[in-house]
Parts: structure tokens; C-alpha cells; sequence
């Protein structure tokens, strides 16, 4: 069944725009999302310090206003979702002094101690890393995500409010642990319902355009199954109108959404199943990689020719699983 799947930059709804930062020299690897209200603009996630002229240039067609940009708020600490912080930061100071990054304690202490995380991350994406510069503390908003939706109240717990024509718009954050130890789920609540969550890779990858296909997120050396199984099915029972990936592009048909969630459930079940059996079998890494790698190719129309990132990304996230099991230690 064909599904239409949002791939391009542009305005999804009334106030969010999807953008492809191109990351990786690449199309429809990585997006990030912008929310525009009355008197303010917000950032989800900002890619690498490589991708942050192409947001800026995205941010300039869209006519967004400089100095409207009140946050970044970030999913978790990896290179490519928000390695490049400190550059947006310093770059948006000089038009909003008061520019802030929400993010928890845990994300802060990663990007500000990045050096383990590229040195690993250089293995899989070679140059394509960037840098990633301290970042001062009075540049962070800190704040504590929710466990439980049900526990969203917007008197108490909403981040912070914002106006959008007659319309009050709340922003929060999900505590999703799993692919990574920091990360959360920002969201947008109106008239209180869930009108966008942002997943980043809190429910897998969407490397295709037509089809729902997931990929696992299992990257090394941070993911844990059991947290990320429990996160994810928080995420199943919030119903959003909107759902964004990380990797990439947008859902916004609810049964679509329902469907993509159930589908990738059974993968992440399967999928550690497949590799607990092929260890069996033979505990070589190659061995469990020529098997998995068939299975986990067709889930995606990026061509290994086009994309060869896509085969270094499948044997990382084998390799995250194999670790997640105590299979690997490193």
C-alpha cells in the first residue's frame, strides 16, 4: 500500500515547517522542524554544525525572522540531530540575546563532553561528524521531560505557552530513553490534543517515501532495548495528529500513524530475535551482518549507491543490539 509521506521542506500545518538539512550531501536523510507562532519561533533538533547554514538558508526562504528565534529544544545529544548547538547558538545570540537550548541536564552533559561520541560516530560517518564546542550554561533552559502523557498538565507542566492567532499552542517534552540515555520527545498540545510530536529516534527510522517501512535506531553504545521498548509504548498510546521523524520526513493521516507504530513494535521484536539467533548460529559480527543486511535493506528506497551511509548505519545498529545483549562490549 502507497502512503503519502511528507518528504519536502515546507510548512506541514499552520505553524510547523519540515525541513531537509540535506545532511550528508544527501536528501532525505535528516529533518528538523520549526515552529512559527505570533511572536516567536521555535527550533526541534538542528542537525550538525555542517547542516547549519542549510537551516539558515531554509530559515531565510521561509522569511522567518532572526531575531523571532526564542529556542532550540533538542530530542538527544547525537552529532547529526544536534551537534552543531553551539554554532546555531552562537550564530542566533547576535540577533536574540536572550536565545535559549531546552534540553535536560543529561543531553547538556553530552554535548558538552562529545569527545567519546565522535570518536565512535567518525567510524560510521567519517568526516560528515562536524564539531561540537562547549556550550555555556547560561545557553541552556533546563528542564525535566514527563514520563507519561497522562501526566501533562498545562498549568503545571507545560514548558512554555505560546499564541497563534486566538489559539494557545503548549509545548512539552516525553522522557523517552532507549535509543540514548537523554532523550525526549518535544510536542505540541492544542485545545488538548497532541497536534505534532516530534519521535526523532524514539520509534525508528523512515528511510522511504511510500511505504511504512521502519529501520531500528539500536546505534551504539547508549541503546537499551527494555527502556526503548517501554518509551515506545508510551508513544503508541498518545495519538498524535502529526508525527515528525528524525529519519525522516512526516506522517499526519492518524491511521497511518497507528499503522507505522504498530509495524515497527514487531521490527524491534523480530529484529532482536534475528540477531539472537544468528549469534547462535555463528557469534562473528560478518555472519550476523551478511544475514541481517538483506532483511533490512528492502525496508528502505535509498539506494546503496546513492546512500552508501545506509550499509555503515545497518551494521551500527546490529552492532547496538549486539551490545544491548552482552554480546559486544565495545
Amino acid at each position: 500500500m502507497v502512503i503519502d509521506i511528507f518528504t519536502k521542506s515546507g510548512k506541514i500545518n499552520d505553524y510547523i515547517h519540515h525541513v531537509d538539512l540535506e545532511a550528508f550531501e544527501r536528501r532525505k536523510f535528516l529533518s528538523c522542524y520549526i515552529a512559527e507562532f505570533d511572536n516567536c519561533s521555535i527550533i526541534l533538533d538542528c542537525g550538525s554544525s555542517l547542516d547549519i547554514d542549510n537551516l539558515l538558508n531554509y530559515i531565510n526562504r521561509a522569511k522567518i525572522p532572526l531575531s523571532s528565534i526564542k529556542y532550540l529544544i533538542t530530542t538527544h545529544y547525537h552529532f547529526d540531530h544536534n551537534g552543531g548547538a553551539w554554532k546555531l547558538c552562537n550564530f542566533l545570540e547576535k540577533y536574540n540575546p536572550n536565545f535559549k537550548i531546552i534540553t535536560n541536564y543529561q543531553t547538556k552533559v553530552f554535548l558538552n563532553n562529545p569527545q567519546e561520541h565522535l570518536a565512535r560516530a567518525k567510524r560510521t560517518f567519517g568526516n560528515f561528524i562536524g564539531d561540537m564546542n562547549y556550550i555555556e550554561d547560561n545557553a541552556f533552559k533546563l528542564i525535566e521531560p514527563i514520563n507519561k502523557i497522562k501526566d501533562f498538565k498545562q498549568a503545571k507542566t507545560s514548558i512554555e505557552d505560546f499564541s497563534l492567532g486566538q489559539n494557545k499552542i503548549s509545548l512539552g517534552a516525553l522522557k523517552t530513553p532507549g535509543h540514548t540515555l537523554d532523550h525526549q520527545c518535544p510536542f505540541f498540545i492544542r485545545n488538548g490534543k497532541i497536534e505534532f510530536l516530534f519521535l526523532g529516534e524514539a520509534a525508528g527510522t523512515l528511510y522511504n517515501s511510500s511505504n511504512l517501512k521502519t529501520m531500528p535506531t539500536s546505534m551504539p553504545i547508549h541503546f537499551n532495548y527494555d527502556k526503548y521498548m517501554n518509551s515506545f509504548e508510551n508513544i503508541m498510546n498518545l495519538k498524535p495528529k502529526v508525527l515528525g521523524f528524525a529519519h525522516f520526513g512526516v506522517l499526519n493521516n492518524y491511521k497511518d500513524i497507528k499503522n507505522l507504530l504498530n509495524e515497527h513494535k514487531t521490527l524491534m521484536e523480530q529484529f532482536r530475535k534475528h540477531i539472537i539467533k544468528y549469534y547462535r548460529e555463528c557469534p562473528k559480527t560478518e555472519y550476523i551482518y551478511d544475514k541481517i543486511m538483506p532483511q533490512l535493506i528492502k525496508r528502505t528506497d535509498l539506494t546503496i549507491k546513492i546512500h552508501p551511509l545506509i550499509k555503515k548505519i545497518i551494521l551500527a545498529v546490529i552492532y547496538g543490539m549486539l551490545m544491548d545483549l552482552g554480546y559486544r562490549k565495545d
